[in-house]
């Protein structure tokens, strides 16, 4: 039996807790959306009814997240820079065609956290469209591992900010680290 139901549940009654404050969308239309892979867990469960595609790596963890996210319905698109690359890189561009916005974390499928890798400004750049990246704040566990992976307290204030890069304002990772730098 697969574990993904039990833990969209659990995500989606985790999430109902926290009190959020979250700025209204900045863009209008199709966009790429970025974040980083610590900030999963909140991204996910904040903004799963923005009808986002989601991208998950080709990896036994990626099947995981892939099926999570698909439990939270989410469209899935699978691969990532070490596998699959390509196939991912085309199927997102169609979703952005067909209207949709992929999602997917910036800072690769193994690291280093918070190195941004420039899938999404290649994609954003070919589709013609603008990144919003989204920076998450929030007290609760974080994960000893590559991404420092943060899981919310219950009733914790969870704190999204946005940002939006477009082609030719400089990199998406000083959009990113300037938004983080913020606080």
């Amino acid at each position: 039996m697969s574990l993904a139901p039990s833990i969209a549940l659990l995500v989606r009654a985790l999430a109902r807790t926290w009190r959020v404050e979250q700025p209204p969308w900045p863009v209008e239309g199709p966009c790429v959306v970025a974040f980083q892979h610590g900030d999963l867990l909140p991204m996910v469960a904040l903004h799963r009814h923005r009808g986002l595609v989601g991208l998950a790596s080709r990896s036994r963890d990626g099947g995981l997240v892939a099926a999570v996210l698909g439990a939270l319905g989410y469209a899935v698109v699978r691969g990532s820079s070490s596998s699959g690359g390509v196939e991912a890189l085309r199927a997102a561009a169609s979703a952005i065609a067909a209207g949709q916005s992929p999602a997917f974390a910036v800072d690769g499928p193994r690291g280093p956290g918070g190195a941004v890798k420039p899938g999404a400004e290649a994609l954003a750049r070919l589709a013609g469209v603008p990144v919003v990246y989204g920076v998450v704040t929030a007290r609760g566990m974080r994960l000893r591992t590559w991404d420092r992976f943060v899981i919310p307290w219950p009733f914790a204030r969870v704190r999204v900010r946005y940002g939006v890069w477009r082609a030719g304002e400089g990199t998406l990772e000083e959009g990113i680290q300037a938004l983080r730098a913020v606080g």
